[in-house]
């Protein structure tokens, strides 16, 4: 798939690059992050630089399309967000983070709402899932303001730092997305 670049009024999204990995390996370090994500803490010096790699591939062979987030008006790195295809059952799965210094700022509402329509009218999916960790309820929101629906909890579903976490996931269907 060619180099998708999407637009947002606060923000554009393009594939991740080599200029993204050091403020990656500045906001993924921040224990906040780990704490929300399966990002490793201590985040290790190369783990970005292997990030970008791995998902480039994966973007080039249609696995997973990760994209940068470039708040608008600064220019600045904020985030990753990505969706993860499987084009036999024509659903995905979206994950992403925030920087700290760009949090409440309705960038992970207006990027998820992106990548929302890019799964829809670009792969021609049908459902895209996303879920979080139950004691991160920000993230909720953000899954409720882009336009999914709750389908309930995951009981002890992800081991996280030496302890089962309950998730709580979201969804939305082709046909909800028309009607928005």
């Amino acid at each position: 798939m060619k180099k998708t670049i999407l637009r947002g009024s606060a923000l554009w999204m393009r594939p991740l690059a080599e200029q993204d990995i050091a403020p990656i390996l500045k906001y993924a370090s921040a224990p906040e992050i780990a704490a929300n994500t399966f990002v490793p803490q201590p985040y290790p010096p190369k783990a970005a630089q292997e990030f970008v790699r791995k998902v480039s591939k994966e973007w080039q062979s249609g696995q997973a399309y990760t994209f940068a987030i470039i708040e608008a008006q600064s220019g600045c790195f904020a985030g990753v967000m990505g969706i993860h295809p499987v084009p036999e059952h024509k659903r995905a799965e979206v994950g992403y983070w925030i920087g700290l210094p760009f949090w409440g700022r309705g960038l992970a509402t207006q990027a998820l709402r992106l990548v929302i329509q890019f799964g829809f009218e670009e792969l021609g999916l049908n459902r895209i899932a996303a879920g979080h960790f139950a004691d991160n309820p920000a993230s909720g929101r953000v899954m409720q303001k882009a336009g999914m629906r709750c389908e309930g909890a995951r009981r002890a579903y992800h081991y996280h730092r030496d302890s089962f976490k309950d998730s709580v996931w979201y969804a939305i269907l082709r046909e909800e997305y028309a009607k928005q």
